[in-house]
């Protein structure tokens, strides 16, 4: 898990603080819930997109009782995405109120217009943090 200090996301988001994370896994979802608890209050609001290869239900319990919500996005480029409707359909059955956007800067866009403060965690896959990293540009 990486705070991001600089680059144009950062800066769409201000003055939400902007994370990134990699995980896409059960055991990386255990973890991600660890850290976010070890981390000073701040209300934190999810945005996910996973491949289909993913045990996506696995990975997003142990967040539902942490994450204020998930915003899902489906990964930009990648066949083997999985789409944001069902990424928010599973968020929504394991418990964390969800939503769609259509791109991560939307999704951005949106959760700082609501929570201004927020923590906001950009996670899910590899193929998404990646992306993320070159729309960043920092």
């Amino acid at each position: 898990m990486e705070k991001l200090t600089k680059g144009a996301l950062v800066d769409l988001a201000a003055p939400a603080e902007l994370w990134l994370d990699g995980g896409h896994n059960p055991a990386a979802g255990v973890a991600l819930a660890a850290t976010l608890r070890a981390q000073s209050p701040r209300p934190t609001h999810l945005i996910c997109g996973m491949l289909n290869t993913k045990d996506i239900a696995g990975y997003l319990r142990p967040l539902a009782g942490i994450a204020q919500s998930l915003t899902a996005v489906s990964i930009p480029g990648e066949a083997n995405t999985i789409p944001a409707e069902d990424t928010a359909r599973f968020a929504a059955d394991v418990g964390l109120p969800a939503s769609t956007a259509a791109s991560v800067q939307d999704a951005i866009t949106a959760i700082r217009a609501a929570h201004p403060q927020a923590r906001i965690l950009i996670c899910g896959s590899l193929y998404l943090a990646g992306h993320v990293m070159r729309e960043n540009g920092a």
